[in-house]
C-alpha cells in the first residue's frame, strides 16, 4: 500500500494498492483508522478497483 498526500493542508491521502482493501465494514473502518493514525489525514481517496 502506497500513500500520496493531497490537498493544501495535507488533509487528504490517495492510497494505491494491488490488493483489495475494503471487503466489508470492518476492513473499511480499519483502513480509515490506519490512515488517521499513520498519516493524520481525515479524507481518503481510493481507486474503485481497490
Amino acid at each position: 500500500m502506497e500513500y500520496t498526500i493531497l490537498g493544501a493542508n495535507d488533509s487528504s491521502v490517495y492510497i494505491e494498492s494491488e490488493d483489495v482493501l475494503i471487503s466489508d465494514w470492518q476492513s473499511a473502518l480499519d483502513l480509515m483508522m490506519t490512515v488517521k493514525y499513520e498519516k493524520d489525514c481525515s479524507r481518503i481517496v481510493l481507486d474503485k478497483k481497490a
